[in-house]
């Protein structure tokens, strides 16, 4: 299923865009699209290991990505922790394109998805006070309706302490504009 947004690009010119949301399927291609994606965020993804942990992760996941064209902008993984809690494994967009609602409408298709399945969904991050792109990081799924479960201060390491955000998947699909 493809899903089109139609944000206007910040910068010195502006110009219309459709981004195209669609799920992958191809493992190859999975791949391909979170290495895309990730090397544009050193800032969110600059531990060599993890970043290939991820790129490896998506090709056993399920996936959707966002695309202005041809070219690569975000995506998003799913996994399940349990049978009753779904789990955004990586949500990453870009940073020319971030703050255009690509983030919340990939987040509305993994849900629409999960909600199939589970009745909750989890995701990890850094907890807030520790670095200024993972304070907007939280700022983000805290807009989403997600809420603090839990800090587990050495889950990662002690300076990265992990936060675990839950929210509960209603039964509407989430409206598709």
């Amino acid at each position: 299923m493809i899903y089109n947004i139609f944000p206007e690009i910040k910068g010195t010119l502006w110009r219309r865009v459709m981004i195209q949301v669609t799920e992958i399927t191809n493992r190859g291609q999975k791949s391909a699209l979170a290495t895309a994606v990730l090397v544009d965020l050193p800032e969110w993804f600059g531990i060599p290991e993890s970043t290939k942990a991820y790129i490896e992760a998506v090709k056993n996941l399920q996936v959707w990505g966002a695309y202005d064209g041809d070219q690569p902008v975000g995506f998003i993984s799913l996994s399940y922790s349990s049978e009753d809690c779904a789990e955004i494994d990586c949500l990453a967009v870009k940073k020319c394109y971030h703050r255009l609602g690509i983030g919340s409408r990939l987040l509305g298709v993994l849900e629409n998805a999960a909600r199939q399945k589970a009745s909750y969904l989890q995701v990890k991050t850094v907890a807030p006070g520790h670095y200024r792109t993972y304070d907007r990081t939280n700022a983000f799924y805290q807009a989403q309706g997600f809420k603090k479960l839990e800090i587990f201060p050495e889950l990662w390491d002690k300076s990265n302490p992990c936060l675990i955000w839950v929210k509960k998947l209603n039964s509407e699909a989430y409206l598709q504009i």
